[in-house]
């Protein structure tokens, strides 16, 4: 299938449109990048905790929603640091 001659200029003309198009979307205009740094400040040393307190509260534990916390122990005998035998 032959097109005539001013189809022919015209699906030229819109891809020479396109392509100029296409080119000009990734260009880009030049951007100015500055940075900015922050002047020095003293800095004061970290507080490290010189005793704990390990003693056990009297009574039961409460949590921040007010729920008493249990004791963690097992309700089955531990042997040998492995869990007991599922019944």
């Amino acid at each position: 299938m032959t097109f005539s001659k001013p189809v022919k200029t015209a699906r030229w003309g819109a891809g020479l449109v396109a392509m100029c198009l296409a080119a000009a979307c990734q260009s880009q205009p030049e951007t100015l990048v500055v940075e900015a740094v922050a002047p020095a400040e003293p800095v004061e040393p970290v507080t490290v905790a010189t005793a704990l307190d390990t003693a056990e509260p009297e009574g039961p534990v409460v949590n921040q929603w007010g729920g008493i916390v249990p004791d963690a122990k097992p309700t089955t005998p531990i042997d040998n640091g492995a869990l007991g035998e599922i019944e």
